[in-house]
C-alpha cells in the first residue's frame, strides 16, 4: 500500500479521538446489535463522522464481526485493534529484515524495533484507559503511540542508509 496508508490510519485514529467521537464513545450511549454484510452500516455511519471516513471504515470494518454491539466505543476499539495489529506486523517485518541487511542499517533497525515496542506499550496503556473511560490518558497515549510508530524513519535518515521499513 505504500508509506502514506499506514500514516493515514494512524492519523485517522488520532483524528477520531480529536473529532469528538472519543468522548461520545466513552459515554453511556446505547449501541445496536450489528447484522451481516461487507461493511457494517453502523460502522459506516459512525465512520462517516470521522475526519478520514474511508480509512476508518476500511480498518474498523475488518474488526466489526468481533463486536456484538456496534457503537462509538466499539468503533474506537476497532481502530485501536487495527493499530495494534499493524504494529505487530511491523515488528515481524523488522525481525525478517534484520536477517538480511548490512550493519549500518541494522543499528537503525534496532531503533525501529524499540520504537515499535514503545508503540505497543502505549497502545496497551490506551486500551486500559479506554476501558476505564479515561479520555485524557487514552488520547495522550494514542498520540504517543502514533509518534513512536512514525519515528522509525529518523535513524535511517540520520545514518544516510535506505529504510527497509519504508512500506511499514
Amino acid at each position: 500500500m505504500g508509506q502514506a496508508y499506514p500514516r493515514l490510519v494512524l492519523l485517522a485514529l488520532v483524528a477520531l479521538l480529536s473529532a469528538g467521537l472519543f468522548p461520545q464513545a466513552l459515554g453511556n450511549g446505547k449501541g445496536k446489535v450489528h447484522g451481516g454484510g461487507a461493511v457494517n452500516p453502523l460502522v459506516a455511519g459512525i465512520c462517516s463522522r470521522a475526519p478520514f471516513p474511508e480509512v476508518c471504515t476500511a480498518t474498523a470494518g475488518r474488526h466489526a464481526s468481533k463486536y456484538p454491539v456496534i457503537d462509538n466505543l466499539a468503533v474506537l476499539n476497532m481502530q485501536v485493534a487495527a493499530f495494534a495489529k499493524r504494529t505487530a506486523q511491523a515488528r515481524k517485518h523488522v525481525a525478517v529484515a534484520a536477517r538480511t541487511i548490512p550493519p549500518p542499517q541494522a543499528q537503525a533497525l534496532r531503533t525501529c524495533d524499540t520504537m515499535y515496542m514503545n508503540t505497543q506499550d502505549a497502545i496497551g496503556a490506551a486500551q486500559r484507559a479506554i476501558a476505564f473511560k479515561d479520555t485524557g490518558t487514552a488520547k495522550i497515549m494514542l498520540q504517543l503511540a502514533v509518534q513512536d510508530f512514525d519515528s522509525c524513519d529518523r535513524p535511517f535518515t540520520h545514518a544516510g542508509v535506505p529504510n527497509p521499513m519504508v512500506d511499514q
